[in-house]
């Protein structure tokens, strides 16, 4: 499991769901959480969180131009490469914090990735999971 620890910037609520804006590593994340400021008291700007996300929610980007719809995106570089029959562990350097994303050897192929690479991390808003955060 990825994680990040982040300080809470925004929280908008409607109904039973909020887009929490997060700052995490001098870097703007966000996160769509089933949860309120009523229902969840550590929803509140300022607040330290966890910010986490698993190694399969993780996809890679390499060369992008044009946009996108994902909202957390993040360079990184790859520190090493473990390559599987069908699924790749690329561990990354994000701003000297260690992440993980696990996708596909074809993918690593097509992407001719390879250690040293600058890469984008890219994940969905709805995949990032918040935590009060730990000691």
């Amino acid at each position: 499991m990825n994680r990040l620890k982040g300080t809470i910037q925004a929280v908008v609520t409607d109904k039973d769901i909020s887009l929490v804006t997060i700052l995490a590593a001098g870097e703007i994340f966000s996160a769509l959480v089933i949860d309120t400021p009523q229902t969840a008291g550590y929803l509140m700007p300022n607040q330290e969180i966890d910010m986490v996300f698993k190694e399969t929610e993780m996809s890679i980007g390499k060369n992008l131009t044009g946009s996108l719809s994902l909202r957390n995106r993040f360079a990184a570089t790859i520190k090493e490469i473990s390559a599987g029959k069908i699924l790749s562990r690329i561990d990354l350097d994000f701003k000297g914090h260690p992440l993980c994303a696990i996708i596909t050897s074809q993918s690593v192929v097509a992407l001719n990735l390879t250690v040293g690479d600058n890469v984008v991390g890219l994940v969905k808003t709805n995949e990032v999971s918040l935590m009060e955060a730990t000691i």
